[in-house]
């Protein structure tokens, strides 16, 4: 059987966003459910589309089709294509309107600023790929998207993380000027919690997989393509996550006074309900760590003593994997990451190295 002909509403709009035809016969898989391969984007605007409301995604198709109308009918007014396209007048009506004030669906506007930042598509070989699965990894520890996607957020005790994330962030997206605040506080002592809201910047990130809402409390998974791509993109992913999550290894003696490095794991505190999604995060996430060369034991140690009761009334508990603590494995580690969103942890483990090598001569 031969296949069908591509839909001219589909031409137009892959030739202005780089959408696959397939994406608007039902292929609604996000980037973060894809592999990525050298010829592939990670991110298409259909993808940006993907992470809206079905009813904005219908608001898109329904966009395509009215321009599509318009350029074949110049003299069409907008009753008559809302008419034609099963529309009420109210919607067709500011797609119609001249100048500034005319309207196009959020998805596109979204997209289509993103596509102006050379962002759309996106592909392993952006020239900010590095800083962006960077910024990504942590997000999947030290911050996340709003639950209404008003904003995506990094929270850190260290300003100096801040600032770099802020950096970081406006290079890649220079948009989003003016559009970032920094709120101090902190339940638990103090913390900075820097916060973007520009749209484009908020699909962007949501596209590519960042948890959406309530971490200790929801389901996610570590984004597919990212086991599929390059060491490089692996490892610049892990050094923001690990900057969130790894704990400083420890240099101290042991029963018989011979001083070894202990206590070295990657913890996550979550909801217990969900513990079984929760290990087969933590499962995905020591495949990374073990495709990068860190080894890790494959036990996942459950602590109560971490986690308190939550004012929903679900108990919460720490969830621990632990990375081998050979001389040399924590060598490489240390040689491996850079941390770069958690400066004063890098700074303990390069004290804790320096002390252990120190004894060893």
């Amino acid at each position: 059987m031969s296949a069908p002909a591509m839909n001219p509403l589909d031409r137009d709009i892959n030739q202005n966003l780089h959408i696959p035809s397939a994406a608007w016969r039902g292929n609604n898989l996000s980037a973060s459910q894809q592999e990525v391969s050298e010829t592939d984007p990670i991110i298409t605007g259909q993808d940006i589309i993907n992470t809206y409301s079905s009813k904005e995604q219908f608001s898109c198709k329904k966009y395509s089709e009215y321009e599509q109308l318009v350029r074949e009918n110049p003299s069409i007014g907008y009753k008559k294509a809302a008419e034609i396209l099963g529309l009420k007048p109210g919607m067709t009506r500011w797609w119609h309107t001249k100048g500034a004030k005319r309207a196009t669906p959020l998805p596109l506007k979204a997209a289509g600023k993103l596509k102006s930042a050379g962002l759309l598509p996106f592909y392993e070989t952006h020239k900010d790929a590095e800083i962006i699965f960077n910024m990504l990894g942590v997000l999947f520890g030290d911050g996340g998207i709003d639950i209404r996607y008003n904003n995506v957020a990094f929270i850190s005790s260290d300003k100096r993380d801040i600032d770099l994330w802020h950096s970081d962030l406006l290079r890649v997206f220079p948009f989003a000027h003016g559009k970032t605040e920094i709120i101090e506080g902190g339940e638990y002592g103090h913390s900075y919690n820097l916060r973007c809201y520009d749209r484009a910047v908020i699909r962007f990130f949501a596209a590519l997989g960042v948890p959406v809402g309530d971490k200790v409390s929801i389901v996610y998974s570590l984004p597919k393509w990212i086991f599929n791509s390059s060491e490089k993109s692996r490892i610049s992913f892990l050094d923001g996550y690990l900057a969130a999550e790894v704990s400083v290894v420890r240099w101290r003696p042991d029963s018989l006074g011979n001083c070894r490095f202990t206590d070295f794991s990657v913890g996550i505190s979550k909801i217990e309900f969900l513990e079984n999604e929760h290990r087969e995060f933590l499962k995905s996430a020591e495949r990374l760590l073990q495709s990068v060369g860190i080894s890790t034991t494959g036990n996942i140690h459950k602590n109560y003593s971490a986690g308190n009761h939550r004012k929903d009334g679900a108990f919460t508990a720490s969830y621990r994997i632990f990375i081998r603590t050979t001389f040399h494995r924590v060598l490489y580690f240390n040689e491996k990451f850079q941390l770069r969103y958690a400066q004063a942890k890098k700074e303990r483990f390069v004290g804790v190295i320096k002390k252990a090598l120190e004894d060893k001569k």
